[in-house]
């Protein structure tokens, strides 16, 4: 379907670009938001990515899918804002998470209701620095394979599976910390 509006577009049908930016804004958005953690950025940043990609769109070659050659527009626009902001990234130990903390919070996790799962998903996503927010947003939330995220981010496939590995791990600390709060919270 993306092919046929791609020709839309390229003979002069500009109103075809609406397809894109109805399709792919709200992902594009939280690719964006999860990099630049600011919401008025992260509408600037999905604005201009998709200014950027119809300017651009002549130069697409299809020899990849149009939402992985667009998201790599919008994680380069979102880095090169954050760079420019000078964006300070956390970091969270690694080696205090093991097997046994992951199925405890795993357990938790589960017991929550979709509402309230999606609230600490999103806690924990922001907590996060952006390419491990990113990552586990691509691979968990959109569904991109490893090699769409390969290409959107430009990390060989071969460290993917590790990066995604501890991005998880990193969320699984985060989780940890809010559920154990929230439980104290509560009783």
């Amino acid at each position: 379907m993306d092919n046929l509006y791609i020709q839309k577009v390229l003979n002069g049908d500009y109103t075809g670009f609406s397809y894109f930016v109805d399709k792919y804004k709200d992902m594009a958005y939280s690719i964006a938001f999860r990099i630049v953690n600011n919401s008025e950025d992260a509408e600037e940043i999905v604005q201009d990515s998709f200014v950027k990609s119809f300017k651009s769109l002549n130069k697409f070659r299809q020899d990849s899918k149009f939402s992985t050659w667009f998201y790599r527009i919008v994680v380069n626009n979102s880095l090169s804002k954050v760079k420019r902001r000078k964006f300070d990234s956390g970091n969270i130990d690694l080696e205090n998470v093991s097997d046994i903390a992951i199925e405890e919070i795993e357990s938790t996790y589960n017991h929550l209701t979709q509402t309230d799962q999606q609230k600490y998903i999103n806690i924990a996503l922001n907590q996060l620095n952006y390419e491990d927010s990113l990552l586990l947003t691509l691979y968990y939330l959109n569904e991109n394979s490893l090699d769409e995220i390969s290409e959107i981010t430009e990390i060989k496939n071969e460290n993917l599976k590790m990066k995604i590995h501890r991005a998880r791990q990193k969320m699984y600390i985060v989780l940890e910390k809010e559920l154990k709060s929230e439980i104290k919270n509560l009783l």
